[in-house]
């Protein structure tokens, strides 16, 4: 963990240690405690109201970096344009695009989570194909928790259907100085614990969120830091890291640039049509040619992540 905590500094972030969770100065949360409206709320309402205060924006556009660090510490940057989109039934598309390194640029991601909570994923890869691969059968590095090479999923990045899951209540936790409501997540048939939410009874935003194997042990943990309000009391993280526990690697996202227009996020940019016309399929010699012998790469800033 240590290398993950000085890379976190590295990217300008005040890390607590025991809790990887960010802090706000000037909240008085011994105040807060005493005199709490969430304090007989079920887990069921909590989470109503964390989605109802900090819900998808209808367009969004990122630039984002992604920093992958595997078991034993070697790194590899990428850079990416994430769009999102929400329609009015409540359907939710996302399409993420690679800029670099080469051997991934012009990859994309597209999934669609409908209204009733299922998610399809396709992927889309020029230096083999014009069109979308959809998640039918064997699709890989498009599905599950490793979606192109990450430790993060659909899921973790854009929400989870609420009526698709049972919300149960724990005891408050206190750790450092903020307190958190302690929420559970279970399937509606098994009634096992998935994951784990800590939301910040400061802003209820969603601060920490620990995915639970078959034992109830920890198997990855994302976190959420340098917390920025958008407008009210809504809020988004710069910062999103996925700590794989138990594969012992993680993943980090960083936004660089966020933008709330419906100019960014054109309905076309969400088809094959669109893609071919921006990332063309690449020649075959050009898609065999390997890819930099490096362990690290060097983002457009110029520093070693």
């Amino acid at each position: 963990m240590t290398r993950l905590h000085d890379l976190i500094r590295g990217l300008g972030i005040l890390v607590v240690v025991a809790a990887s969770i960010s802090q706000a100065a000037g909240e008085d949360e011994s105040a807060q405690a005493a005199d709490d409206p969430w304090a007989g709320a079920s887990g069921r309402e909590i989470m109503e109201a964390v989605y109802e205060r900090h819900r998808q924006y209808p367009y969004v556009y990122e630039e984002q970096s992604m920093v992958l660090i595997d078991r034993d510490g070697r790194r590899q940057t990428r850079t990416l344009r994430r769009y999102s989109r929400v329609s009015g039934d409540g359907t939710v598309r996302l399409l993420l695009l690679f800029d670099s390194p080469k051997d991934v640029m012009g990859v994309a991601l597209l999934a669609e989570r409908g209204p009733d909570g299922s998610v399809t994923q396709s992927v889309y890869l020029p230096a083999f194909s014009e069109e979308f691969i959809g998640n039918a059968g064997d699709c890989r590095s498009a599905c599950g928790d490793h979606f192109l090479g990450s430790d993060f999923s659909v899921e973790s990045l854009t929400g989870e259907a609420l009526a698709d899951y049972v919300y149960v209540r724990r005891a408050d936790n206190q750790l450092g100085e903020a307190r958190y409501y302690v929420i559970d997540v279970q399937g509606q048939d098994a009634g096992r614990t998935l994951r784990r939410h800590y939301v910040s009874a400061r802003n209820l935003f969603i601060e920490r969120t620990d995915y639970l194997d078959e034992l109830g042990k920890v198997r990855k943990r994302q976190t959420h830091h340098d917390l920025a309000r958008i407008h009210g009391d809504m809020w988004r993280a710069n910062i999103l890291l996925m700590d794989n526990v138990a594969e012992r690697h993680q993943s980090i996202i960083r936004i660089e640039r966020r933008v709330f227009s419906s100019d960014y996020v054109p309905e076309q940019v969400f088809t094959a049509d669109w893609l071919r016309a921006n990332h063309p399929p690449v020649e075959q010699d050009q898609a065999q040619e390997p890819p930099p012998n490096e362990s690290v790469i060097n983002d457009p800033g110029g520093r070693d992540i």
